[in-house]
């Protein structure tokens, strides 16, 4: 019976990978047809062929790669100050319970800004450059971590927190072998949310203000009505957010395996 039902599954799982793979064949064959015809303007719809052909234009010219390169830096330094200081700051609410009496509404405050509103302030005080995007990277992800863990520590089983007095586990004890091991699935969800935030959020940043990068170079595509570029970026940040959710599901899958077993 288990091994039927573990065929059962897997037929599953290849029919509904067939469904999918048909539904972006159909897709890109009809924006081909579409484009082909001339069923559809070129300034509004770029055919999976022109796309491609955009793209090896590109990679040949390295046009793509710079810009490419400034957003990943600016993803990758703005998220991980994101999950430090979010994962840090919320392990120090918890165990300090006055702290965030203190700060919360503080931050709560800051949360509540709009990041359009902000933009242009962010320009006036980093300038367009590297400085202003990590930032609005950082208030994009923050808070979204900040409270996934506090919320996630606070559900840690009242059982484990005795068992750790029992033992008389110190401050620091109890926050890595206990608070943070039950809170892992929620820091990780708060990391996964944003995760394509953080790209999202380069993106806009660079559409707004920039000298570079993939929002710089959805601007210029616009700009000159280069529509197989327009859509080749708009793919690329797909992608990138993919990937990036991609890879910290790995990591959670690895970091739960060495802690979760702790806090059972």
């Amino acid at each position: 019976m288990a091994l039927r039902t573990k065929k059962d599954t897997k037929a599953k799982n290849l029919w509904i990978r067939f469904v999918q793979i048909a539904f972006i064949a159909v897709l890109l064959a009809g924006m081909q047809l579409a484009v082909s015809k001339e069923w559809v303007s070129r300034v509004f719809l770029a055919s999976p062929s022109q796309i491609v052909q955009e793209f090896v234009y590109m990679l040949k010219e390295n046009t793509l790669w710079p810009h490419l390169s400034v957003s990943l830096q600016e993803v990758a330094v703005g998220y991980l100050i994101s999950a430090v200081a979010g994962i840090g700051l919320g392990v120090l609410f918890v165990s300090f319970p006055l702290l965030e009496k203190l700060i919360d509404p503080l931050m709560a405050a800051i949360m509540a800004i709009p990041k359009t509103a902000i933009m242009p302030l962010l320009i006036v005080w980093f300038g367009i450059g590297f400085k202003s995007k990590v930032v609005l990277v950082i208030l994009f992800c923050f808070f979204n971590i900040l409270y996934n863990t506090v919320t996630g520590s606070k559900q840690t089983r009242t059982e484990h927190l005795k068992l750790a007095k029992v033992f008389k586990a110190s401050r620091a004890q109890t926050v890595f072998k206990v608070l943070l091991p039950s809170a892992l699935p929620s820091i990780f969800n708060g990391l996964r949310v944003t995760a394509a935030t953080a790209i999202t959020g380069v993106v806009f940043a660079e559409m707004a203000a920039a000298k570079n990068g993939l929002g710089f170079l959805l601007n210029e595509s616009q700009a000159v009505l280069n529509t197989p570029r327009l859509y080749l970026v708009i793919i690329v940040v797909t992608v990138l957010s993919v990937l990036f959710v991609g890879l910290i599901n790995l990591i959670e899958r690895l970091v739960c395996r060495r802690w979760m077993p702790i806090s059972l």
